[in-house]
């Protein structure tokens, strides 16, 4: 099958089975894609590093077929002596994947808004209006582009500035797996709301269906480093006025990772929510999870549903963060995270739990499972293994204290 005609098959399957709010990103060129081999109509997208076969979201079929196709995918990585991983999946994926002795953690929560109930009345939202009100009074305002029926030049050269002092401040390249990307080249079915003050763009989202849902993720932000106050606020509420009028009854900006306000859990064990909460506050200073959850949280979501890692064989394994950070942004990771990655887990093995056993469970064991390292990196996490976050001793000698 020709390249162009499996992106077909795998699009006619989003639009009878998309149900994972960021389903429409399986379609990037990064994916591989596993088919029934009994039939079953439907495909997992999925990478593999660091031997970990890493699929993206909820299997594409009829619910009632996801456990019969995960058992197929399950045997097909088992066969290349793979783990099998599913991330970010859904609450009702969850309940059959853990059905299946498949092990969870959960790894955030996403915002699911109700468009025909949305509203800004009330006291809770005073301070939402008054930023939104003030953009406005600023001159600010809100549109949707439609590139596919008319081409604004000067709006698509704002917005690839936009795109490129984003990169510079990341410093690495778009990210992947199951985030998406402008994509003006080639905007297919997306959606593209954009802020303007004096017909120049100031800040714009790219939003992609969520099929069964009859929704829309909001996928992609991009802004000037200087923008005025009240400009998001406008931009998204301004961009649910506008999808509530076309039709569409349900928006969601994606999950906020690593939160755990609002779905509880009581089977996460105590060494997973250390591991969790040690990333939201260590590695947040990249991925600025806090900020993005109260961000989120200002709009007033109709609910919030719960999103997981799952993976199989039941113990976790350390190479399985690594391996999920490789694909999501697989030109950086290493330099970036790969000694944190290390810190972390050292660390957090040196606190005794009986509720949870490990494989892998020293830093060494991540360095050994993930291929093509660079020596350098190698090098360097080894001569770190020896030091524990002041964090995690505090956490230590508090438990032993209270024991």
């Amino acid at each position: 099958m020709s390249n162009e005609n499996e992106i077909v098959r795998v699009h006619e399957l989003l639009e009878k089975y998309g149900y994972h709010s960021q389903s429409y990103n399986i379609l990037r060129s990064d994916k591989s894609y596993f088919y029934s081999p009994s039939g079953i109509n439907g495909v997992i997208a999925y990478v593999v590093k660091a031997n970990v076969a890493m699929a993206a979201g909820d299997p594409v079929c009829d619910p009632s077929d996801i456990r019969n196709f995960v058992t197929e995918f399950r045997m097909f990585c088992k066969e290349r002596k793979l783990l099998c991983c599913f991330q970010s999946i859904t609450e009702r994926c969850k309940t059959i994947l853990e059905k299946m002795d498949f092990g969870m953690i959960k790894i955030g929560e996403e915002p699911i808004f109700d468009l025909e109930e949305f509203s800004l009345s009330g006291s809770k939202f005073r301070s939402l209006r008054k930023n939104i009100n003030q953009a406005k009074r600023q001159g600010l305002s809100v549109v949707e582009y439609h590139p596919l029926l008319k081409r604004e030049t000067e709006w698509e050269k704002d917005m690839e500035e936009l795109s490129a002092i984003w990169q510079k401040f990341k410093g690495s390249g778009e990210f992947s797996f199951l985030i998406g990307e402008p994509a003006l080249d080639n905007p297919k079915e997306r959606k593209y709301f954009l802020a303007l003050l004096n017909n120049e763009v100031e800040a714009f989202v790219v939003c992609t269906p969520v099929y069964t849902r009859n929704g829309i993720y909001f996928d992609v932000m991009r802004r000037k480093e200087k923008t005025p106050n009240g400009l998001p606020q406008l931009l998204f509420t301004e961009s649910f006025r506008i999808l509530s009028e076309q039709g569409y009854t349900m928006a969601t900006l994606g999950t906020a990772p690593l939160s755990h306000e609002h779905v509880d859990d009581p089977d996460q064990n105590r060494i997973i929510k250390l591991a969790l909460k040690l990333a939201f506050n260590r590695l947040g200073y990249f991925y600025r999870f806090k900020p993005l959850y109260k961000f989120k949280r200002q709009f007033g979501p109709t609910l919030w549903e719960g999103r997981y890692l799952a993976f199989s064989p039941k113990l976790f394994n350390p190479v399985i963060l690594y391996a999920l950070l490789k694909a999501y942004d697989p030109t950086s990771v290493t330099r970036k995270l790969l000694n944190e990655i290390n810190f972390a887990w050292k660390s957090i093995n040196k606190i005794k739990d009986g509720t949870i056993d490990l494989i892998g469970s020293t830093s060494g064991s991540v360095i050994k499972g993930i291929k093509g390292t660079g020596h350098k990196a190698v090098t360097t996490t080894k001569k770190t293994l020896h030091k524990i976050p002041i964090s995690i001793k505090s956490k230590k000698k508090q438990t032993k204290k209270e024991e």
